[in-house]
C-alpha cells in the first residue's frame, strides 16, 4: 500500500468515525421530536441506550456497503468488534433498565408520556372509541407527569 493510499484509508475511518459520532448526536436529539413541549424534554440513560442501539448497526451496515472505502481488514474486524460489543451493552441497557435510579427512572417516563400527549392531540382521529381514550390519556398522562416531575423535584433536592 503507498502512502497515498494508506493516507486515505485513516481518511475514510476518520469520516466514519465522525459520522458514527454525529449520528449518535442527532438521533440523541431527534428521538426528543416526539416529545409535546420542551419542558417535558429530559436527557436519561435510556434515550443514550437506544441512540447507541440505532448507531451500532448503522456502522456496520457502512462498513458492508462501503467496502471500497474500509480496505483494512484488521481495522474493519476491530471496529466490527467494538460495534457488536456496544450494541450488546445498549441492549443489555434497555432490556435490564441498568443503572436506572429513581431520577433516571423519572427522566426517562416523563417524554415518554410526553409522546402520548401529543399523539393524542395531534392525531386526527376518526373513531368515536379512540377519541375517547385519547381523552383518557390526555388527562392521565398528564396528571402523571406533574406528579413524576414533583418527584423529580424532591429527589433532586
Amino acid at each position: 500500500m503507498d502512502m497515498n493510499s494508506s493516507m486515505e484509508n485513516k481518511q475514510s475511518y476518520g469520516r466514519l468515525a465522525l459520522m458514527a459520532v454525529l449520528s449518535f448526536i442527532s438521533m440523541f436529539v431527534l428521538m426528543y421530536a416526539m416529545v409535546n413541549i420542551f419542558s417535558n424534554v429530559y436527557i436519561n440513560y435510556n434515550q443514550f441506550y437506544m441512540t447507541g442501539l440505532m448507531t451500532a448497526p448503522m456502522i456496520i451496515i457502512e462498513l458492508l456497503l462501503m467496502r471500497m472505502m474500509y480496505r483494512n481488514k484488521k481495522w474493519n474486524i476491530v471496529i466490527s468488534i467494538i460495534t457488536v460489543i456496544i450494541f450488546v451493552f445498549c441492549w443489555l441497557g434497555i432490556r435490564q433498565q441498568a443503572d436506572i435510579s429513581d431520577k433516571q427512572f423519572l427522566k426517562s417516563m416523563i417524554p415518554h408520556h410526553a409522546s402520548a400527549l401529543l399523539m393524542c392531540s395531534k392525531a386526527s382521529l376518526q373513531d368515536s372509541e379512540i377519541k375517547e381514550l385519547c381523552k383518557n390519556i390526555l388527562s392521565g398522562q398528564q396528571k402523571e407527569i406533574d406528579q413524576m416531575k414533583m418527584i423529580l423535584e424532591r429527589l433532586e433536592k
